[in-house]
Protein backbone atom coordinates (compact mmCIF):
# COMPACT_ATOMS: atom_id res chain seq x y z
CA UNK A 1 0.00 0.00 0.00
CA UNK A 2 1.40 3.65 -1.07
CA UNK A 3 2.27 6.10 1.78
CA UNK A 4 -0.31 8.36 0.67
CA UNK A 5 -2.33 5.79 0.77
CA UNK A 6 -1.56 4.83 4.11
CA UNK A 7 -1.64 8.64 5.79
CA UNK A 8 -5.25 9.15 4.01
CA UNK A 9 -6.85 5.83 6.34
CA UNK A 10 -4.80 6.92 9.27
CA UNK A 11 -6.27 11.07 8.73
CA UNK A 12 -10.06 8.88 8.84
CA UNK A 13 -9.44 6.27 11.89
CA UNK A 14 -6.64 7.55 13.86
CA UNK A 15 -5.20 4.72 15.98
CA UNK A 16 -7.98 2.58 15.28
CA UNK A 17 -5.47 1.80 12.16
CA UNK A 18 -2.67 -0.65 11.91
CA UNK A 19 -0.09 -1.54 9.57
CA UNK A 20 2.11 -3.48 12.08
CA UNK A 21 3.03 -6.52 10.66
CA UNK A 22 2.99 -8.70 13.73
CA UNK A 23 -0.24 -7.73 14.07
CA UNK A 24 -1.35 -7.99 10.32
CA UNK A 25 -0.08 -11.47 10.82
CA UNK A 26 -2.23 -12.15 13.40
CA UNK A 27 -5.45 -11.08 10.57
CA UNK A 28 -4.07 -13.68 8.35
CA UNK A 29 -5.46 -17.10 9.64
CA UNK A 30 -8.40 -17.89 11.87
CA UNK A 31 -8.58 -20.22 14.56
CA UNK A 32 -7.24 -23.15 12.74
CA UNK A 33 -4.29 -23.26 10.46
CA UNK A 34 -4.34 -23.76 6.91
CA UNK A 35 -3.57 -27.20 5.67
CA UNK A 36 0.31 -27.60 3.99
CA UNK A 37 -1.47 -29.19 0.96
CA UNK A 38 -4.07 -26.33 0.86
CA UNK A 39 -1.49 -23.41 1.43
CA UNK A 40 0.41 -23.05 -1.43
CA UNK A 41 -3.33 -22.59 -3.09
CA UNK A 42 -4.11 -19.94 -0.73
CA UNK A 43 -1.24 -17.99 -0.71
CA UNK A 44 -0.56 -15.04 0.91
CA UNK A 45 -3.02 -14.47 3.63
CA UNK A 46 -1.12 -11.13 5.40
CA UNK A 47 -3.05 -8.03 4.96
CA UNK A 48 -2.00 -4.67 4.45
CA UNK A 49 -3.91 -2.92 7.23
CA UNK A 50 -6.48 -3.88 9.84
CA UNK A 51 -9.24 -0.94 10.53
CA UNK A 52 -11.52 -1.13 13.44
CA UNK A 53 -14.66 0.91 12.42
CA UNK A 54 -16.84 1.99 15.68
CA UNK A 55 -20.16 3.17 13.46
CA UNK A 56 -21.86 1.79 10.71
CA UNK A 57 -21.53 5.66 8.96
CA UNK A 58 -17.47 4.76 9.22
CA UNK A 59 -17.95 1.67 7.40
CA UNK A 60 -19.71 3.17 4.89
CA UNK A 61 -16.95 5.27 4.40
CA UNK A 62 -14.54 2.94 4.38
CA UNK A 63 -16.49 0.77 1.74
CA UNK A 64 -16.02 3.88 -0.42
CA UNK A 65 -12.68 4.70 0.45
CA UNK A 66 -11.72 1.34 -0.67
CA UNK A 67 -13.27 1.12 -3.71
CA UNK A 68 -12.10 4.28 -5.53
CA UNK A 69 -8.81 3.13 -4.07
CA UNK A 70 -9.56 -0.54 -6.09
CA UNK A 71 -8.55 -2.14 -2.60
CA UNK A 72 -10.28 -5.42 -1.47
CA UNK A 73 -11.79 -5.71 2.26
CA UNK A 74 -12.50 -8.61 4.63
CA UNK A 75 -14.79 -8.52 7.23
CA UNK A 76 -13.45 -10.45 10.38
CA UNK A 77 -15.62 -10.82 13.86
CA UNK A 78 -13.37 -13.77 16.14
CA UNK A 79 -12.40 -15.71 13.43
CA UNK A 80 -13.45 -18.76 15.15
CA UNK A 81 -15.02 -20.73 12.63
CA UNK A 82 -11.56 -22.49 11.59
CA UNK A 83 -12.85 -22.72 7.97
CA UNK A 84 -11.06 -19.97 6.45
CA UNK A 85 -13.64 -16.98 5.68
CA UNK A 86 -11.92 -14.53 7.48
CA UNK A 87 -8.81 -14.63 5.17
CA UNK A 88 -7.74 -11.94 3.22
CA UNK A 89 -6.34 -13.92 0.03
CA UNK A 90 -6.37 -10.94 -1.53
CA UNK A 91 -4.69 -9.21 1.49
CA UNK A 92 -5.60 -5.65 0.98
CA UNK A 93 -7.83 -4.36 4.40
CA UNK A 94 -9.35 -6.50 7.18
CA UNK A 95 -12.09 -4.86 8.78
CA UNK A 96 -12.37 -6.25 12.55
CA UNK A 97 -15.29 -5.17 14.18
CA UNK A 98 -14.40 -5.15 17.74
CA UNK A 99 -15.67 -1.80 18.23
CA UNK A 100 -19.10 -2.27 17.21
CA UNK A 101 -19.97 -4.52 19.91
CA UNK A 102 -23.04 -2.55 21.34
CA UNK A 103 -26.46 -3.29 22.34
CA UNK A 104 -28.87 -0.96 20.70
CA UNK A 105 -32.10 -2.11 22.03
CA UNK A 106 -33.81 -4.85 23.98
CA UNK A 107 -37.43 -5.41 23.33
CA UNK A 108 -38.39 -7.29 26.43
CA UNK A 109 -42.49 -7.17 25.19
CA UNK A 110 -41.64 -8.17 21.54
CA UNK A 111 -38.66 -10.55 22.91
CA UNK A 112 -36.32 -9.07 20.41
CA UNK A 113 -32.73 -7.71 20.81
CA UNK A 114 -30.88 -5.17 18.12
CA UNK A 115 -27.29 -5.17 18.27
CA UNK A 116 -24.06 -4.19 16.56
CA UNK A 117 -22.64 -7.28 14.91
CA UNK A 118 -19.24 -7.43 16.73
CA UNK A 119 -20.81 -8.01 20.24
CA UNK A 120 -19.91 -11.24 21.86
CA UNK A 121 -22.58 -13.90 22.51
CA UNK A 122 -21.44 -14.38 25.96
CA UNK A 123 -21.82 -10.65 26.72
CA UNK A 124 -25.02 -10.52 25.13
CA UNK A 125 -26.21 -13.33 27.33
CA UNK A 126 -25.53 -11.65 30.89
CA UNK A 127 -27.06 -8.53 29.93
CA UNK A 128 -30.46 -10.29 28.41
CA UNK A 129 -30.16 -12.23 31.83
CA UNK A 130 -30.15 -8.84 34.01
CA UNK A 131 -34.02 -8.66 32.48
CA UNK A 132 -34.81 -11.86 32.83
CA UNK A 133 -34.25 -12.75 29.28
CA UNK A 134 -31.46 -15.29 27.18
CA UNK A 135 -30.40 -16.40 24.08
CA UNK A 136 -32.92 -18.66 22.04
CA UNK A 137 -29.78 -20.61 20.58
CA UNK A 138 -26.21 -19.83 20.49
CA UNK A 139 -22.90 -21.22 18.99
CA UNK A 140 -20.62 -23.56 20.76
CA UNK A 141 -17.84 -21.05 20.47
CA UNK A 142 -20.69 -18.76 22.54
CA UNK A 143 -17.60 -17.54 24.88
CA UNK A 144 -15.83 -15.91 22.22
CA UNK A 145 -17.50 -15.07 19.01
CA UNK A 146 -19.55 -12.20 17.55
CA UNK A 147 -23.19 -12.53 16.44
CA UNK A 148 -22.91 -11.20 13.08
CA UNK A 149 -19.74 -13.68 12.34
CA UNK A 150 -22.31 -16.30 13.44
CA UNK A 151 -25.53 -15.03 11.01
CA UNK A 152 -22.41 -14.35 8.27
CA UNK A 153 -21.19 -17.55 8.71
CA UNK A 154 -24.60 -19.22 9.21
CA UNK A 155 -25.44 -22.76 10.77
CA UNK A 156 -26.94 -24.27 14.02
CA UNK A 157 -25.51 -24.02 17.39
CA UNK A 158 -26.85 -24.97 20.77
CA UNK A 159 -30.52 -24.47 21.27
CA UNK A 160 -30.87 -25.33 17.27
CA UNK A 161 -33.40 -28.42 18.13
CA UNK A 162 -36.10 -26.18 19.11
CA UNK A 163 -35.44 -22.77 17.25
CA UNK A 164 -33.78 -24.29 14.11
CA UNK A 165 -30.91 -22.36 12.16
CA UNK A 166 -29.28 -19.09 13.27
CA UNK A 167 -30.96 -17.51 9.66
CA UNK A 168 -34.60 -18.31 11.52
CA UNK A 169 -33.91 -16.03 14.43
CA UNK A 170 -33.11 -12.69 12.79
CA UNK A 171 -35.46 -10.75 12.36
CA UNK A 172 -33.72 -8.36 10.01
CA UNK A 173 -29.81 -7.33 8.92
CA UNK A 174 -28.50 -4.05 8.08
CA UNK A 175 -25.92 -4.34 5.41
CA UNK A 176 -23.41 -2.00 3.75
CA UNK A 177 -23.02 -3.00 0.16
CA UNK A 178 -20.23 -2.95 -1.48
CA UNK A 179 -20.95 0.58 -3.31
CA UNK A 180 -21.58 2.32 -0.10
CA UNK A 181 -25.68 1.67 0.29
CA UNK A 182 -27.19 0.59 3.16
CA UNK A 183 -29.95 -2.17 2.72
CA UNK A 184 -32.24 -3.99 5.16
CA UNK A 185 -32.57 -7.70 4.85
CA UNK A 186 -35.82 -9.56 6.48
CA UNK A 187 -37.18 -12.83 6.01
CA UNK A 188 -36.63 -15.11 3.10
CA UNK A 189 -33.93 -12.30 1.41
CA UNK A 190 -31.54 -13.26 4.65
CA UNK A 191 -30.41 -16.19 2.76
CA UNK A 192 -28.50 -13.83 1.28
CA UNK A 193 -26.63 -12.90 3.55
CA UNK A 194 -26.45 -15.76 6.24
CA UNK A 195 -23.75 -18.49 5.06
CA UNK A 196 -22.41 -15.79 2.72
CA UNK A 197 -19.22 -14.92 4.60
CA UNK A 198 -19.55 -11.16 4.29
CA UNK A 199 -19.67 -11.33 0.42
CA UNK A 200 -22.94 -9.68 -0.19
CA UNK A 201 -21.90 -6.78 1.96
CA UNK A 202 -20.66 -5.73 5.94
CA UNK A 203 -23.38 -6.75 8.46
CA UNK A 204 -23.96 -3.48 10.88
CA UNK A 205 -26.56 -3.98 12.53
CA UNK A 206 -28.55 -6.91 13.55
CA UNK A 207 -32.00 -7.67 15.22
CA UNK A 208 -32.31 -10.94 16.80
CA UNK A 209 -35.56 -13.24 18.72
CA UNK A 210 -34.62 -13.92 22.27
CA UNK A 211 -36.53 -15.70 24.51
CA UNK A 212 -37.61 -15.80 28.82
CA UNK A 213 -35.22 -16.94 30.80
CA UNK A 214 -36.03 -20.30 32.26
CA UNK A 215 -34.56 -23.13 34.42
CA UNK A 216 -33.43 -26.08 32.48
CA UNK A 217 -32.95 -29.54 33.55
CA UNK A 218 -29.85 -31.07 31.78
CA UNK A 219 -30.39 -35.20 31.21
CA UNK A 220 -27.90 -37.98 29.94
CA UNK A 221 -29.10 -40.77 28.45
CA UNK A 222 -27.17 -43.86 26.83
CA UNK A 223 -27.71 -45.69 23.86
CA UNK A 224 -25.90 -49.08 23.11
CA UNK A 225 -25.57 -48.42 19.58
CA UNK A 226 -25.98 -46.26 16.59
CA UNK A 227 -29.58 -47.94 16.13
CA UNK A 228 -31.20 -47.11 19.60
CA UNK A 229 -30.02 -43.86 19.28
CA UNK A 230 -31.50 -43.60 16.17
CA UNK A 231 -35.05 -45.32 17.42
CA UNK A 232 -34.81 -42.79 21.09
CA UNK A 233 -34.83 -39.88 18.47
CA UNK A 234 -37.35 -41.06 16.29
CA UNK A 235 -40.02 -41.41 19.58
CA UNK A 236 -38.66 -38.80 21.68
CA UNK A 237 -39.38 -36.30 18.15
CA UNK A 238 -43.32 -38.08 17.59
CA UNK A 239 -43.74 -37.43 21.54
CA UNK A 240 -43.06 -33.84 20.79
CA UNK A 241 -41.19 -33.63 24.39
CA UNK A 242 -39.99 -29.80 25.43
CA UNK A 243 -36.24 -30.64 24.18
CA UNK A 244 -34.27 -26.60 23.87
CA UNK A 245 -31.01 -28.79 22.82
CA UNK A 246 -28.93 -31.81 22.04
CA UNK A 247 -25.93 -32.56 21.95
CA UNK A 248 -24.37 -36.29 20.83
CA UNK A 249 -21.14 -37.39 22.75
CA UNK A 250 -19.86 -41.07 21.55
CA UNK A 251 -18.24 -43.27 24.37
CA UNK A 252 -14.35 -42.57 23.62
CA UNK A 253 -15.38 -38.64 23.77
CA UNK A 254 -17.10 -39.59 26.39
CA UNK A 255 -14.14 -41.34 28.38
CA UNK A 256 -11.63 -38.15 27.59
CA UNK A 257 -14.36 -35.55 28.94
CA UNK A 258 -14.48 -37.72 32.26
CA UNK A 259 -10.56 -38.11 32.73
CA UNK A 260 -10.10 -34.10 32.27
CA UNK A 261 -9.13 -32.43 34.60
CA UNK A 262 -12.46 -29.89 34.82
CA UNK A 263 -15.17 -32.78 35.15
CA UNK A 264 -17.84 -32.32 32.81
Amino acid sequence: MKTGTKNELQKLFGDRVSFNRTERKLYGHDIAAVPKLIQPFVGNTIPDVVVQPETEEELVELVEWSLRNKIPITPRGKGTSGYGGVLPVKQGIVIDFHRMNKIINIDAADNTATIQPGIIWEKLDRELGKKGLTLRLYPSSYPGSTAGGWLAHGGAGIGSYEFGMIKDNVVSARVVLPDGTIKDFSGPDLDLISDMEGITGLISQLTIRIMPLEELDVVAVGCSDAHQLQKFMQSMIAEKLPIWSVLFVNPRMAELKNKAPLME
